[in-house]
């Protein structure tokens, strides 16, 4: 699985790409023959203003469920990072599982 980070409007650090890493791995890892790359996008929407406006969007794809795309908002980078994984692991999750039921379904069925 590929792992590319991508900062717009504030300074990709050290530190936040290790966090970043490790999070997916924690999340993700276990999809590993699933997913084929992750993009993480990370964004200051309005500045040095503040507030809710550090901006996670994760995009996952894999062959068995497409392309995935998320976007989380939260008041610093790590928050909004942390928020945006944990969905993308869900999701992903859910998505690898009804791919799963669907062709357990249609074998069941002979077709």
């Amino acid at each position: 699985m590929r792992v590319e980070i991508r900062f717009r409007g504030l300074r990709g650090t050290k530190e936040l790409r290790q966090y970043v890493v490790r999070r997916i791995g924690f999340q993700l890892s276990r999809f590993g023959d699933k997913l084929s790359a992750v993009v993480v996008r990370i964004a200051d929407i309005n500045g040095p203003k503040g507030g809710v406006d550090k901006e996670c969007q994760v995009t996952v794809h894999g062959a068995q469920i497409g392309t995935s795309t998320l976007t989380e908002l939260g008041t610093t980078s790590f928050g909004a990072v942390d928020a945006a994984v944990e969905r993308m692991g869900r999701s992903v999750s859910r998505s690898i599982e009804r791919t799963q039921n669907w062709n357990r379904g249609r074998l069941w069925r002979g077709v």
